[in-house]
């Protein structure tokens, strides 16, 4: 499977040493699949990327003015057709890592994507490591789980002998926003609970795709893939020729 946007995060050393970025470029090329990475710089060393296939796509714009108030970084691209006119505003795409160690933090990151996400024409996609619970999941059990799990991901108890309960401030930004869970809406409207499944280790599906509401329509597929990484890589497949453009957020 090559897609034509590919949204990573983990690429430790890529700015301190680009030659990391220029060997992935090429050791993709050597294998038939050219992508070009438009790398965020991170304070962690935790960078982020936007890769896009050059004969399909180029990029019109790549903003990360606001990367260095999260933890890990982040950038903002506006991609489009090779073949489209110049005043056509194209998909704003982020490849989001938000914040491990705490849901409200990692919350008011995504507050911040999301306003980016509508920046340049309301047609978006926002995806990749979320680290924490999306709307609607089951919970894992949660007493099984390291306790870092439990003080990042779970909200406060008022009892020892209450259960514990996942943190979904994330979720609840993102839908606030507007934005659709991927998995989650091909899940209930293809009656297919299995999409729902968790990506990581820590049995929470902290791995997600959620694009602008005027995507919608355009959602063909998801999955998830076995990767050489403690998470499991997820694709969707889209049709962004199904969205209407929305206002412009200044």
């Amino acid at each position: 499977m090559r897609p034509h946007i590919l949204l990573a995060q983990e690429l430790t050393g890529w700015a301190r040493d680009p030659r990391l970025h220029a060997a992935a470029e090429r050791s993709l090329q050597r294998r038939g699949w050219p992508l070009r990475f438009l790398l965020a710089p991170s304070r962690t060393d935790f960078h982020t990327a936007v890769a896009f296939a050059p004969d399909v796509l180029c990029w019109r714009q790549y903003e990360t003015k606001y990367a260095h108030l999260t933890d890990n970084g982040y950038g903002v691209a506006v991609l489009a057709d090779v073949g489209a006119d110049e005043d056509e505003p194209g998909v704003t795409v982020i490849s989001a890592h938000l914040s491990a160690y705490s849901a409200e933090a990692a919350a008011q990151e995504a507050q911040r994507m999301v306003a980016r996400l509508h920046r340049y024409g309301g047609v978006g996609i926002l995806g990749g490591d979320i680290n924490n619970m999306p709307l609607g999941d089951r919970e894992p059990d949660w007493a099984a789980l390291p306790p870092y799990n439990r003080s990042a991901q779970c909200v406060p108890r008022l009892s020892p002998d209450e259960p514990w309960r996942g943190n979904r401030a994330v979720g609840e930004v993102l839908a606030r926003a507007g934005l659709v869970d991927v998995a989650a809406h091909l899940a209930e409207a293809r009656n297919r609970p299995e999409l729902r499944a968790a990506t990581g280790s820590g049995g929470v599906r902290v791995d997600q795709f959620h694009v602008t509401g005027n995507l919608r329509d355009g959602l063909l597929g998801y999955e998830r893939l076995a990767a050489a990484s403690d998470h499991d890589a997820i694709v969707m497949r889209l049709d962004p020729g199904t969205a209407t453009q929305s206002g412009r957020r200044q």
